[in-house]
């Protein structure tokens, strides 16, 4: 039996469905859109991350949820390393595309989308990142 194809919108950063370009390109893709957040615990396992920044991003993530749920889909909120998660979800749905915007971040971020460029390569897994 198949797996229905889906595409992912990876949340990061910019937490809203106004004026997201990933959210509106994967909108036409006409596949099912999956909207995610990944909780990684290596991020916020570094000095720099903070509980005051956590409970940030944690009330952006409510209210993206409700607008993600306006709008058709909830929002997926995982927790672990982003490939992992992937993996977890390509068991379940061939993953068309991954959408999101690309960051500007530190080497942590840097590094771990590198790991996920490979990883996206190796799966056959479009990925879009935009500026």
């Amino acid at each position: 039996m198949s797996k229905a194809p889906i595409e992912i919108v990876w949340f990061k950063r910019d937490l809203r469905v106004n004026d997201h370009k990933p959210l509106f390109e994967a909108s036409l893709s006409q596949l099912p859109v999956l909207p995610l957040y990944v909780v990684e615990p290596g991020y916020w396992n570094r000095a720099a991350a903070s509980a005051r920044h956590w409970h940030f991003i944690s009330d952006c993530l409510r209210d993206l949820n409700l607008d993600c749920s306006n709008l058709g889909q909830p929002l997926l909120i995982k927790i672990g390393a982003v490939e992992k998660v992937l993996e977890e979800i390509q068991n379940r749905f061939t993953i068309s595309a991954l959408r999101a915007h690309e960051e500007t971040g530190d080497d942590w971020t840097y590094r771990r989308d590198i790991r996920l460029r490979k990883w996206c390569n190796d799966q056959n897994i479009n990925l879009h990142l935009d500026s």
